[in-house]
């Protein structure tokens, strides 16, 4: 035989050979691992008062606001007590026409129980909690506080900033 015919044969029987034939084998493990950080965020929606024509008696409106997070873990969502110059969590002040400021606060509860002033969670005022993964919505329960009469007419407003923290 050529030394080609040779050396195909050899190759040939080598490949058909069985794994026995093999010096040995090892394993290993490789660990495999993947670390997911919570992450919130918080939309919210407008709170309107609408158009009024007297502040003698209390004014109620509602809107919501809705946290969505990655995974399953406790999150507070605090209100600031907004830009109205000398606003707290109890009387947050929209302002208006000539600086003038009609007091109003948020609550946690459709009752609008003092006890429910939503603010930071310091003495007080609460946060609303959860714990869900996905979104999950609030109720946020908004009072024109009543006997507020003579305001100079137009409109009036403020801003607050709700933060989620996980």
């Amino acid at each position: 035989m050529n030394l080609f015919k040779s050396s195909l044969l050899a190759v040939a029987l080598l490949a058909t050979a069985p794994m026995a034939m093999a010096a040995g084998t090892h394993s290993a493990t490789m660990n495999v691992t993947l670390t997911l950080d919570n992450s919130c965020t918080v939309a919210t929606t407008a709170l309107n008062f609408n158009t009024q024509t007297t502040l003698a008696t209390a004014i109620d409106a509602a809107t919501t606001l809705t946290v969505t997070c990655v995974s399953t873990g406790p999150y507070t969502v605090a209100i600031s007590a907004g830009g109205g110059s000398g606003a707290t969590f109890a009387s947050r002040k929209m302002t208006g026409p000539s600086t003038a400021t009609i007091n109003y606060s948020l609550y946690s509860d459709a009752a609008r129980t003092t006890a429910n002033v939503i603010g930071d969670g310091t003495t007080g005022n609460v946060t609303l909690a959860g714990s869900a993964a996905g979104p999950t919505t609030f109720n946020v329960y908004g009072r024109v506080f009543g006997s507020q009469n003579p305001k100079p007419a137009g409109v009036y407003n403020d801003t607050v900033t709700a933060t989620v923290s996980f």
